[in-house]
């Protein structure tokens, strides 16, 4: 870079010509480290270069032309004042750098901090993304109340209080309020809201002081989540052969056929029905030939195979008929009415299709092994179950007479009450 033969002032540094190409640094004769950036474009800056610690750095000082220009003796009382600082190990534009991110950093709500969460967190088993499903349920405890399609209203979400809060600003008090509020929508639905939060604070990096979630909390202090606990309420027993029948009766229908395919087989409703976030089964993921359905990327994030005993096997026959391969099986989305009407005439209260998944798992308890219904229900093995993930393998020759099993006992159910 070229060295002025004189001294930088207002006049030279309006007077240096402009580089053919990209800029130029011309530097001051007098002042050792205090130059004028000249660019292509016309324009003209003054800067400050100082070496420290073998590294040399350079900050820009001001404009020298045009709205906002400095003056050159103003550069250089700036460049005198900013080489000391950087001396002495201050560097006001890193400081400023920090600050800016400190504050945009501190600027990110709660809401903001779930809608990076939900597309940026992988699981750290198979790195795979969240589940379309469950990015859904995090969104929604940030959102506000308001009236779904159908026209039902529906409450804010258990965390929309703290929504607008910076993650950074977020107190244990807040967290045990949230909780208190949540608390009057269930135990359940209130520990589940204090699980959402911690894990979007923590892949944020942000830890709240005194959390009460925080194991190092004294335990008077602290939230005790409820534990996960199922509460299964399947057909009774004396009732399932009535409900069969009522359901058979109405053989043909999607509703009903649908239904019964998932007490034949133990699938997740959405599996079947499909939901706003699954497309249910698809013509496409049935093998007639072979006898078996295929479920992509279930609720565990895996393929789930189905040997289909020839019950579920008519059944489907019956809905894929004529069918393309993209098209439903079960042409419905809400199997309620139909439901009602079955469970009205077996005299049975209260069964959801989900349900009909909690019969299924009841009646195969008893009929198959422990290891053959935990596959047939698509469920994980947990990581202390060595037996399970390490040494039990069941072949789908296996699996098949265990939901044939399950269907005949359901079937001669329906036929010895009848």
């Amino acid at each position: 870079m070229p060295k002025l033969t004189k001294k930088l002032t207002d006049t030279v540094a309006r007077s240096i010509p402009l580089p053919s190409d990209g800029y130029e640094i011309h530097w001051c004769r007098d002042t050792p480290g205090l130059g004028l950036r000249v660019s292509a474009t016309g324009d003209r800056a003054y800067v400050a270069e100082r070496r420290v610690n073998g590294k040399t750095i350079r900050r820009t000082l001001g404009k020298a032309a045009g709205a906002k220009a400095i003056s050159a003796d103003t550069a250089r009382s700036l460049q005198i004042t900013i080489s000391s600082e950087l001396q002495s190990g201050v560097d006001r534009a890193e400081v400023k750098r920090e600050q800016r991110q400190q504050e945009k950093e501190e600027a990110t709500t709660l809401a903001d901090a779930v809608k990076a969460y939900v597309k940026g967190k992988r699981r750290g088993k198979d790195g795979l993304p969240l589940k379309a499903r469950t990015k859904a349920d995090y969104e929604a405890m940030v959102a506000p109340g308001g009236t779904s399609k159908s026209g039902k209203p529906f409450a804010d979400g258990a965390l929309y209080s703290l929504a607008a809060k910076s993650i950074y600003k977020i107190s244990a008090d807040d967290m045990r309020k949230v909780h208190a509020a949540a608390q009057a929508r269930g135990e359940r639905q209130a520990s589940y809201a204090m699980q959402v939060l911690r894990a979007v604070l923590n892949w944020h990096g942000v830890a709240v002081e005194d959390s009460p979630l925080a194991k190092t909390t004294a335990g008077k202090d602290r939230i005790i989540l409820a534990p996960t606990t199922g509460n299964p309420t399947p057909i009774p027993p004396e009732k399932l052969g009535a409900w069969w029948r009522a359901a058979t009766a109405r053989a043909g229908a999607p509703s009903a056929d649908g239904c019964r395919f998932i007490l034949l087989t133990g699938c997740r409703p959405g599996e079947v029905f499909g939901s706003e976030h699954e497309e249910g089964l698809l013509v496409a993921h049935v093998d007639q030939a072979g006898g078996r359905v295929t479920l992509p990327d279930t609720k565990n994030r895996r393929d789930h195979t189905i040997a289909l005993s020839t019950q579920a096997a008519a059944i489907l026959a019956t809905h894929c008929a004529g069918k393309k391969a993209k098209e439903k099986v079960f042409d419905v989305s809400d199997p309620g009415r139909m439901l009602e009407a079955i469970n009205a005439e077996a005299k049975v209260e209260g069964i959801t299709p989900h349900k009909l998944r909690h019969t299924f798992a009841s009646v195969a308890e008893e009929l198959v092994s422990g290891y053959a219904l935990k596959r047939m229900l698509n469920h994980a093995n947990s990581g202390d179950d060595v037996t399970g993930a390490h040494y039990v393998g069941k072949s789908e020759a296996q699996l098949r007479r265990a939901w044939q099993t399950v269907a005949d006992f359901i079937e001669d159910t329906g036929s010895a009450n009848a």
